[in-house]
C-alpha cells in the first residue's frame, strides 16, 4: 500500500503540472497585429487669390481619420480632408498630417514645411469695421453678451431655439464680464475672461482658466452654412460659450450688435449668439 502511493503519487502531480501549464496565457499562440499603415498622402497648395492660405488636402483613399497639426495657421488643427489654413504672419511653417487607415494597426503621419512669404494683406471691409471697431484702430473692440432674451439659444437646426433660450438678464455675472475681441492689425483675437469662465462640461459652474492672448482669427467669405461670413478661430478657441467653436457664421453684424451661429462642439444643435460692443 505505502509502495502504490508512493510511486503514483509523481505521476499525478505531473499530469496535474502539465494540464495547469496547458492553461498558462503566457504560451498562447501570438496574437498577429496588424503594422502600421502607410504614411498618408498629402497635398499643400496656395490659395490663387490669396497666398497667405494654403489649401491642405488628404489624398489617401483609405484614411477613416485624420487630424491635420498646423502650428501658426488658423485653424491650428482640422479634421477634415480638405480644409484651407490661414497664416498671418511670414515665416516656414511645418505641417503634419496623422492619418488612422483601414487594415493599419495605428497612425501613420507624413510632414510637409511651407514657406510664407509675407504677413498677409487684409481688405479693409465694413465688416472689418464694425467687428474690429476700425482699420486704424490698433486696440481694437471688444464684445459681451447683450442682456435681453435670447442672448443665448439652442436648438436642433441652425436658427432654431427650442431647446434653450436665456432669459432678459438671465446669464450669469461670469458671462456677463467676459469679453471677445478683435483686431484689425494682425487679426488678433483674444478672450478676456477676468478669471474665470463657465464650464458646460462640469456643470456649468466657474473655473479658473488663463486663455492665450496670442490668437488669430480670419473672415471667411461665403463660408457660412446660408452663405454668410464666417469667422474662423483655432482650434480651442471660443466665442461666447465654450462648448462652441471654433467656427461661427455672422448673422448680425452692425457697429453695436453681433449675433454668430455655431455649431455644439462634438454635438449634433446649434447655437445662436447675441452681443454687444463693451
Amino acid at each position: 500500500m505505502n509502495y502504490t502511493k508512493k510511486k503514483y503519487f509523481p505521476y499525478f502531480l505531473f499530469l496535474g503540472l502539465l494540464a495547469f501549464s496547458a492553461c498558462d496565457p503566457s504560451i498562447d499562440a501570438d496574437i498577429a497585429i496588424p503594422a502600421l499603415p502607410e504614411s498618408p498622402m498629402m497635398s499643400l497648395e496656395a490659395d490663387v487669390d490669396n497666398p497667405n492660405r494654403i489649401i491642405v488636402k488628404d489624398l489617401s483613399n483609405n484614411s477613416f481619420s485624420r487630424v491635420w497639426d498646423l502650428p501658426g495657421g488658423t485653424p491650428n488643427k482640422s479634421t477634415l480632408a480638405i480644409d484651407t489654413i490661414l497664416y498671418t504672419k511670414a515665416g516656414n511653417y511645418a505641417i503634419t498630417l496623422h492619418a488612422a487607415a483601414e487594415g493599419g494597426g495605428g497612425t501613420s503621419f507624413a510632414a510637409k514645411n511651407i514657406s510664407i512669404e509675407a504677413d498677409a494683406i487684409v481688405d479693409c471691409s465694413e465688416e472689418i469695421v464694425f467687428l474690429t471697431g476700425g482699420c486704424d484702430n490698433p486696440s481694437g473692440k471688444c464684445w459681451t453678451f447683450s442682456q435681453v432674451a435670447g442672448a443665448v439659444s439652442v436648438g436642433p437646426e441652425p436658427g432654431s431655439t427650442e431647446w434653450f433660450t436665456s432669459l432678459e438678464g438671465g446669464l450669469v455675472p461670469e458671462q456677463y464680464d467676459d469679453s471677445f475681441c478683435f483686431t484689425f492689425d494682425g487679426s488678433g483675437f483674444q478672450y478676456l475672461n477676468n478669471g474665470q469662465t463657465i464650464d458646460p462640461f462640469n456643470g456649468y459652474a466657474p473655473v479658473d482658466i488663463d486663455p492665450p492672448t496670442d490668437l488669430t482669427y480670419f473672415l471667411a467669405l461665403n463660408a457660412g452654412e446660408n452663405g454668410e461670413t464666417r469667422i474662423v478661430l483655432p482650434e480651442g478657441a471660443f466665442i461666447g460659450v465654450m462648448d462652441s467653436g471654433p467656427l461661427y457664421d455672422i448673422i448680425l453684424l452692425t457697429e453695436d450688435e453681433l449675433v454668430v451661429r455655431s455649431q455644439i462642439l462634438n454635438a449634433d444643435g446649434w447655437f445662436d449668439l447675441y452681443f454687444v460692443a463693451r
